[in-house]
């Protein structure tokens, strides 16, 4: 009976050891998680400022993309001009011959 209640007895401070070693481990545990959702929250914060910037550069692309084609269409006409101008001062040659 004795044996009995020495190996109850063992048992239980062996519960008790894991129980606390649980309980640290839990805790433990939950550290990491608040750093890992802490570390989420900054790269949410990262990811929103990288996407305003990429929103910037993309409104930036679009406004070079309209001055360009403006030039091309101001260089296509100026060339046109000149074709039409080449072309009278030619009709107006013959015209005098």
């Amino acid at each position: 009976m004795l044996a009995h209640i020495k190996r109850a007895r063992c048992q239980e401070v062996e519960a008790q050891k894991a129980r606390e070693d649980l309980r640290v481990e839990v805790h433990r545990l939950q550290e990491r998680v608040d750093e890992v959702e802490h570390l989420a929250e900054e790269k949410a914060v990262d990811i929103g400022s990288l996407q305003d910037a990429l929103r910037e550069e993309e409104f930036a692309s679009v406004g070079l993309k309209i001055a360009l084609a403006l030039e091309e269409g101001r260089k296509e006409a100026k060339n046109r001009i000149a074709e039409l101008e080449t072309e009278m001062v030619k009709s107006i040659s013959e015209a005098m011959t």
